[in-house]
């Protein structure tokens, strides 16, 4: 049988597949999640907004050496927060390449949690190396708790999209008898 030369309009089909799509909204969740709580820290802690973006787009966007960490560069804030939300997209789609598969895998599952430990501690190790006088800038606490939020807001668009991880978690949760046996269904 002959396929048709052109689809019919769907007004609801983007042309994205779902798992990008979910992947995307996960990414720009979590960016918003992360950007909205170093906007407040700046404000609250730093007595400015936008020093956080300022601080990393001249570090790690633009290279400089020594970034003034008093002084908001606007050129800064704005390639930083294109290259923010283009990393979290990227980690969004991993997330939800792993909660696809950990629809039917268990060893995908432990996937899941290892992805969360490292994004936890990626950006705190990166800018260990990056540079001295930034090290300072961003407290421990500061990091793992804009990155608690933000994972804890993609797992929860995630955990909404597929309950079948739900299912298969409540069926073998990580660490059962019945998973470390092997056993999936």
């Amino acid at each position: 049988m002959a396929r048709p030369l052109a689809r019919g309009y769907d007004p609801t089909d983007s042309g994205l597949s779902t798992n990008w799509r979910e992947g995307v909204v996960a990414g720009v969740l979590g960016a918003a999640v992360v950007a909205l709580f170093y906007l407040v820290f700046d404000i609250v802690v730093r007595g400015a907004a936008l020093r956080t973006p300022s601080i990393l787009g001249q570090l790690l966007v633009l290279g400089q050496r020594n970034p003034d960490i008093t002084a908001i560069n606007g050129t800064a804030i704005l390639l930083y927060t294109i290259v923010h939300i283009i990393a979290f997209v990227v980690f969004g789609y991993l997330l939800t390449a792993l909660a696809l598969r950990s629809e039917r895998s268990d060893l995908a599952r432990y996937g899941v949690v290892q992805l969360l430990i490292v994004f936890e501690l990626f950006f705190y190790g990166l800018l260990a190396v990056a540079d001295s006088t930034t090290r300072g800038a961003f407290p421990f606490w500061s990091v793992l708790a804009a990155n608690s939020l933000a994972a804890i807001a993609m797992g929860t668009w995630l955990w909404t999209r597929h309950p079948k991880v739900r299912a298969a978690i409540a069926r073998a949760p990580l660490g059962s008898a019945e998973e470390e046996a092997g056993v999936t269904t």
